[in-house]
Order: C-alpha cells, then sequence, then structure tokens
C-alpha cells in the first residue's frame, strides 16, 4: 500500500470538513453574541441597582448646603494619632468613616498595627493559606 492512497480523499471527506468549519463557526458566533448581551443585561443591573446618588456625593451636597457663606466650619477635633502616624493619614482615615458610619462617627484614636511575626506580608501569608488549604481538611 503506497502512501497515495492513504491520502486520498472522497467527496464524502470533504463534506464531513466544510460541515464541521461553519458548525465550529457558527457556534462561536452564537457565543459571542450570548456574551454581549449578558454584558449588556448585567450593565442595565448594575445602573438599576446605582439608582440613588453615591453617599460621598450626598454627604458633600449636604455639607455644602449648610455651610454659612463667609464662615468657615470649625474643624473636628483631631483623632489623636500615635508617633510617626501623618496627619494626612489621619485626615484620611476620619472621612472614610464619616463617609462609612454618618456623621455622628468618631474615631477615637489611630495607632500603627504591630510588624508580623514573620517576613512574609499580609499577602504572601494568603497565599500560602490558599496553597495549603486543600491538604489542611
Amino acid at each position: 500500500m503506497s502512501s497515495i492512497q492513504l491520502l486520498a480523499l472522497e467527496p464524502f471527506d470533504a463534506t464531513v470538513v466544510i460541515t464541521g468549519l461553519v458548525l465550529v463557526m457558527a457556534m462561536l458566533a452564537v457565543l459571542c453574541l450570548l456574551i454581549t448581551l449578558e454584558g449588556k443585561l448585567f450593565d442595565k443591573g448594575e445602573q438599576m441597582a446605582r439608582h440613588g446618588e453615591p453617599r460621598v456625593a450626598k454627604a458633600t451636597r449636604e455639607a455644602a448646603g449648610r455651610a454659612v457663606p463667609g464662615r468657615a466650619a470649625a474643624p473636628a477635633p483631631a483623632a489623636p494619632a500615635a508617633q510617626g502616624v501623618p496627619p494626612q493619614v489621619v485626615a484620611a482615615i476620619a472621612a472614610a468613616v464619616v463617609c462609612t458610619e454618618g456623621e455622628g462617627a468618631r474615631v477615637h484614636s489611630i495607632r500603627r498595627a504591630a510588624a508580623p511575626a514573620s517576613r512574609r506580608g499580609a499577602w504572601g501569608q494568603a497565599g500560602v493559606a490558599a496553597g495549603t488549604a486543600p491538604f489542611i481538611h
């Protein structure tokens, strides 16, 4: 048996190949369409979920409405911070607390977290925990 006889194609073979290619391309087009429609539906759902203003924008607008023209608002007393914590960090933490908890919230103290016992940081610890979790149970 020669190698030429092994490669001889019949008309039926071409029909199978063409049908397979057409089906694969058609299904890829359908999948692309479905993924696009799903993305649009999720975007519409997120817009409907965010029907109101964000809390930060609303709080800023309300604070601007309460301000008296010509008179600056008295700053709130700063939270006592540990040695070495910059005032910008204190201001950012206080602003975040007010945005999440409301105007009545107060920060009583700010201190640096203790250094970790190991040389690995938080991301390294999370990687170790994720990598060894299947073997613990």
